[in-house]
């Protein structure tokens, strides 16, 4: 089943018991878009809707799906199982796809893992990219005057750049439902600062850890002109402080509280390149950046920013 079919039918398959697992996959976990998903879907079932972080190692909550209190069901939503050490996935796995009830199982896993269609398990697909005529899929709607908005609102953004990740159309999704069909400033600057042509922050970040320097550089140039210099001391400086924690509690297997940090950081970095690091190094670059913060609010000049790449770029931290 397509996201945007999904999502229209999520109500009722719960509430009629249609399936008791629903598995939905894709390249990237998209954040935003669960957290707002969730947020409406409680408004649109009876039941309860309750998370289960399963990053904490904790597997009692198989007692609690178990058993249902005076037949009442509920929706448990375990989040990225795909971020599981690999037994405790194929764990996972394996009761999902024997889970019968009571209540209804929604879970994400990357498209790497193989998964089965089975009578009781509804799979749903998250496309890498979202063109013109997905985005209207996402939105459709009966009413006129709604479908008049989102229409202009989807046409605005994608003459920008010709496709968008799922998070990236729902952050800018958040802006369009306080924003009247006259807010054509909005459009012409801001969006272009919220997601930038044919690429994005994410990107950006990705290169910076991966250390692909040619091709960090070439983006830098076209990105840091549309924010402040203060923005990127702040962005930075959120980023390594993530990283350098993710990395420490990752290393002692503290799982969940490498979860709570983690939320930011590209996708590559949480799977495999933060294994690159040692703390030391971020911390050692965060200190250098506290530095420039310092010198730019006393009238510092803007390029000690891309002198702390280069020497970043050259391990000059290690």
């Amino acid at each position: 089943m397509e996201l945007s079919q999904f999502i229209k039918k999520a109500p009722s398959l719960i509430e009629n018991d249609e399936v008791s697992v629903i598995l939905i996959q894709g390249a990237v976990y998209p954040h935003l878009f669960f957290t707002q998903f969730f947020d409406s879907l409680k408004s649109q079932v009876s039941c309860d809707v309750k998370m289960i972080d399963i990053q904490s190692n904790d597997f009692n909550f198989k007692s609690q799906l178990s058993t249902s209190f005076l037949g009442m069901s509920c929706v448990y939503w375990i989040a990225d199982a795909s971020a599981l050490k690999l037994k405790q996935k194929d764990d996972i796995i394996k009761y999902c796809m024997s889970y019968q009830g009571p209540h209804t199982i929604i879970a994400f896993f990357d498209t790497k893992t193989s998964l089965e269609q089975q009578k009781h398990i509804s799979l749903v697909t998250i496309k890498d990219r979202y063109f013109f005529d997905d985005a209207k899929l996402l939105w459709s709607t009966s009413d006129l005057e709604q479908s008049k908005k989102i229409l202009f609102f989807l046409t605005q953004i994608y003459k920008l750049k010709n496709s968008y990740s799922l998070d990236e159309l729902f952050l800018l999704k958040n802006y369009q439902d306080l924003l009247g069909t006259d807010s054509r400033i909005f459009y012409q600057s801001w969006v272009a600062r919220l997601v930038t042509t044919d690429t994005s922050l994410f990107t950006l970040s990705q290169l910076f850890f991966e250390k692909k320097e040619k091709d960090f550089f070439k983006l830098w140039l076209q990105i840091k002109p549309l924010y402040s210099d203060m923005f990127w001391v702040s962005y930075w400086s959120d980023q390594v402080y993530r990283a350098y924690f993710f990395i420490r509690f990752t290393n002692s297997e503290n799982y969940a509280a490498a979860k709570q940090v983690s939320f930011g950081l590209p996708f590559s970095f949480l799977k495999q390149t933060y294994k690159m690091y040692q703390p030391c190094e971020l911390q050692g670059f965060h200190q250098a950046m506290y530095q420039i913060d310092i010198a730019l609010k006393n009238g510092g000049n803007s390029y000690e920013i891309d002198k702390l790449y280069i020497k970043f770029f050259g391990n000059k931290f290690k």
